[in-house]
């Protein structure tokens, strides 16, 4: 029984060792001002695997989903939930024309649809969402609000078998009020 523990153990820490680094939400803020919360955060550490940079330059669509949450926090009690949004970025690369296509989609709804020849100016693009007025929270007071967020970044495969979906943690922080 010993004999096949050990094998095992050695395999998932190779396993755990060989993922893909994990990408963070950082810098999350939101402001609410005259019953609208705007939202801004940055998608640290999305192009650290190679894997991500070899798909975009592939020309497969990569897409990057954020799920914004606005809620009301209750201690020892279910959250109330107020609103939920979700925004896909998907880029495409054309090898013809050798630009980088960018649509910005807001709950399925296309926003606005960018082209970029230089990849570092196309990652910040991706990579870094800044809303304003994204939530109407009508007469609620802002200061007992509070903005969480998540992101799905793509399907990895882990040593070619096991899938492996990479996405970010859930990261939360309490809506502050803008000053007039």
């Amino acid at each position: 029984m010993r004999l096949l523990a050990l094998p095992l153990f050695v395999f998932l820490a190779w396993a755990v060792s060989a993922a893909p680094p994990s990408p963070r939400i950082e810098n999350l803020a939101a402001t609410g001002f005259q019953g609208k919360v705007s939202v801004r955060f940055t998608l640290a550490g999305a192009f650290d695997n190679e894997e991500m940079r070899e798909a975009l330059q592939s020309g497969l669509p990569t897409t990057f989903t954020y799920y914004v949450e606005i809620f009301r926090d209750r201690p020892n009690w279910f959250d109330d939930g107020v609103a939920s949004s979700r925004i896909e970025v998907v880029c495409t690369f054309n090898s013809l024309t050798r630009e980088y296509l960018l649509n910005y989609r807001r709950d399925r709804r296309l926003v606005r649809s960018e082209t970029f020849t230089d990849l570092a100016a196309l990652e910040r693009r991706m990579t870094n969402v800044d809303e304003t007025a994204f939530f109407d929270v009508g007469s609620r007071k802002t200061y007992k609000l509070k903005v969480r967020v998540k992101a799905d970044l793509m399907r990895g495969w882990l040593m070619y078998v096991i899938p492996w979906e990479v996405s970010t943690r859930w990261r939360e922080t309490r809506v502050r009020t803008a000053a007039p």
